[in-house]
């Protein structure tokens, strides 16, 4: 966890504090579904299901930011920000993820 950029950290730290409670209250709300007997068809709405839909898209973004610091050695939006601002190249992003390994 130390050598990971700070901005991977930061959607580490953010996946464990909201996608993990999230999936475990969608979970829990099914089982109380099950439990009282509530027919599903009333349940099937965005009230029931944001949670699980917040997990995927934090579950996402955390694979995103894994996959760029695997491959550039720093997070996927501040490569994408030094890529805009001209501050280095595609390139310069592959070499410095070869370089640090």
């Amino acid at each position: 966890m130390k050598n990971l950029h700070e901005e991977v950290r930061f959607f580490v730290w953010a996946w464990l504090a909201i996608a993990l409670p999230c999936a475990l209250l969608f979970a829990g709300t099914i089982v109380y579904v099950k439990v009282t007997h509530i027919d599903p068809s009333t349940v099937a709405n965005m009230s029931y299901l944001w949670p699980l839909m917040l997990s995927a898209f934090l579950t996402i973004l955390l694979l995103v930011e894994l996959g760029s610091q695997s491959k550039f050695r720093t997070g996927f939006f501040t490569a994408w920000l030094q890529m805009a601002m001209g501050e280095i190249t595609i390139e310069g992003l592959y070499e410095r993820g070869r370089k640090d390994r």
